[in-house]
């Protein structure tokens, strides 16, 4: 069962809030009920023997008044009446002695309880009371003569049937409202119960959405109360959570977005190897969601030491500079590795072409020197000596200006960049131009085979010089007899394709990659002039004009060189 199924069922199983509150106020309501009903009875009892009481000393006081002035037959009428069930008199002398011996006694006055003490204080000329078990109430009063007490009345009463059935009416309709009061109560409980539990349920459900990201829906208004102000506390935190998840979703993007644009690969390895994030640019460094073999002796260092780094670490066909530090909040390494291998090729490439460019340089100018030198120690005064001197003289001078005038025309187009412009350019027109500049040699056919009205997107004095450049590095490295074969022609695409074949040595495979780069004269170098920078300027313009040029070749069969730019349509006046 998954966690979401069983936090279902035991919310399923669970006791609700509106339950538990209903029969908290269904409790405290029997609860109270109970304690005013106890209350209550309490003080009906009081109640009614006290008022029995009263009736008590009432009727005792009145017959004591009536003994006062009657004879002893009336006193005995008097007495025989008063005797009821509920109601039990004696009437004796201050002696003790009956004080209507023609009266029956309803019992032997000794036998009653407190009788001494009622007899006694009334004997002192005052009334008496005092409450017995079974709600009964023991009075006397005193029989006062002309000038002194002669006798006294004792009473014990119990509460009339009347006044007993009154206040058992009274008792029942006390139960009655006590069931009323405990129905009232539990109703009035459940309906407050459940008007709360409705109100936190609704929280509740907003604090769902809020944990599941949700943040857009407003809390329903609470009201004036402590869930009220609960409410609004949460819906300002609601708001606070969405600018804060906006901002966080902002930075995240654009963290992304500069991640992902880096050249640099950026890993996040976990301390057995396993990849927690990567940018698109360690692809290449991740096999099977873990960092590539290589890698691992850098990480174990950066775990242990904190940090390492390599400048240089080969990987596969590729080097690498290696940059790691250890996250310890996150249990994990922060690789950023970055490929060196363009740099140390161009590296290499500026290394061999200073090495080539100090050799041609030294030259030219170790003959210059050696020249002046032999021309000042008298070789002047010898026109012959003097002519082949100066000759060699020019022939130095010559090729220091071609080395000086072609570093510069790279220099410019690197300057020129993306802001060359791009316009219509004959093709047609550039390609013969171009074969009317190069100088031919006997024995070297150039030949053409250009498609008429043929116009590419391009700058007419950047491809003249491209072309010039292809034609005349196909004439040099081709031996002689041999042939150029100058193409121009529409290709698939919407593209000008134009080609120039030769029928030299052609160039190794492992060579052809690096014939663009700067400097670099390939393994022919020393048999052949130049520097190594016709055919990357040739690049860097086509790059300008947003084209496309590259090779195919054969070692030993020729080369091929061709520029693909973008065609144009044909205007009606001239355009290069």
């Amino acid at each position: 069962m998954s966690s979401t199924t069983a936090s279902t069922a035991r919310r399923g199983r669970r006791i609700g809030m509106r339950v538990w509150l209903g029969a908290a106020f269904g409790a405290v309501s029997v609860i109270t009920a109970l304690a005013v009903y106890v209350f209550v009875d309490d003080s009906s009892g009081r109640t009614l023997q006290s008022e029995s009481a009263d009736l008590a000393v009432g009727r005792t006081t009145r017959l004591a008044d009536q003994l006062s002035d009657v004879s002893a037959p009336e006193a005995a009428r008097l007495l025989d009446a008063a005797n009821s069930e509920t109601f039990q008199v004696w009437a004796i002398t201050r002696r003790g002695r009956p004080f209507a011996p023609q009266a029956t006694p309803p019992a032997d006055l000794r036998t009653v309880e407190g009788a001494g003490e009622a007899a006694v204080s009334a004997r002192g000329g005052r009334r008496y009371r005092q409450a017995l078990p079974g709600d009964r109430t023991i009075a006397s009063a005193p029989i006062f003569g002309p000038t002194a007490v002669r006798g006294v009345v004792v009473a014990v009463a119990e509460p009339p049937p009347a006044l007993t059935r009154a206040f058992d009416e009274a008792e029942g309709d006390r139960l009655r409202a006590l069931a009323i009061a405990i129905v009232v109560g539990i109703l009035v409980g459940f309906v407050c119960s459940s008007l709360i539990s409705i109100r936190v349920k609704r929280l509740a459900r907003s604090a769902e959405l809020m944990a599941s990201g949700r943040f857009d829906a407003r809390l329903p208004a609470g009201g004036g109360d402590e869930i009220g102000d609960l409410t609004r506390s949460l819906d300002t935190m609601r708001e606070a959570l969405r600018d804060s998840f906006e901002m966080l979703a902002t930075e995240r993007d654009r963290l992304s977005a500069i991640l992902d644009g880096l050249m640099e690969a950026v890993i996040v390895v976990d301390e057995q190897g396993g990849v927690r994030f990567a940018n698109p640019a360690a692809d290449e460094l991740i096999v099977d969601g873990r960092a590539a073999s290589d890698l691992m002796p850098s990480l174990r260092r950066a775990a242990e030491r904190g940090s390492d780094e390599l400048p240089v670490l080969a990987v596969g066909d590729r080097v690498y500079s290696v940059q790691a530090r250890r996250v310890p909040a996150e249990q994990a390494v922060l690789l950023v590795v970055r490929d060196r291998t363009a740099e140390l090729k161009r590296e290499r490439a500026e290394h061999e072409f200073v090495s080539n460019a100090a050799h041609e340089l030294r030259n030219p100018l170790a003959g210059i020197s050696s020249a002046i030198e032999v021309l000042r120690e008298g070789a002047k005064e010898d026109p012959e000596a003097r002519e082949r001197f100066l000759t060699t003289l020019a022939a130095d001078a010559e090729r220091m200006t071609r080395l000086t005038q072609s570093l510069l025309m790279l220099a410019r187009v690197e300057a020129a960049g993306e802001r060359g412009t791009v316009e219509v350019v004959d093709v047609s027109l550039a390609a013969r131009e171009a074969m009317e500049a190069i100088e031919t040699v006997d024995g070297l056919e150039v030949r053409s085979e250009i498609e008429r009205d043929l116009v590419a997107e391009g700058e007419p004095v950047l491809l003249r010089q491209v072309l010039i450049g292809l034609l005349t590095n196909a004439c040099k490295n081709s031996p002689i007899p041999g042939a150029v074969t100058l193409r121009a022609a529409r290709s698939a695409g919407g593209q000008v394709t134009i080609e120039v074949e030769d029928t030299g040595r052609g160039i190794p495979r492992e060579e052809q990659e690096r014939v663009f780069e700067r400097f670099y004269r390939g393994s022919a170098a020393l048999e052949s002039e130049g520097f190594g920078l016709g055919l990357a300027i040739a690049k860097r313009m086509v790059d300008v004009m947003r084209g496309e040029i590259g090779l195919d070749s054969e070692h030993g069969r020729g080369s091929t060189f061709w520029v693909r730019l973008r065609a144009a349509k044909p205007t009606p006046t001239p355009v290069a």
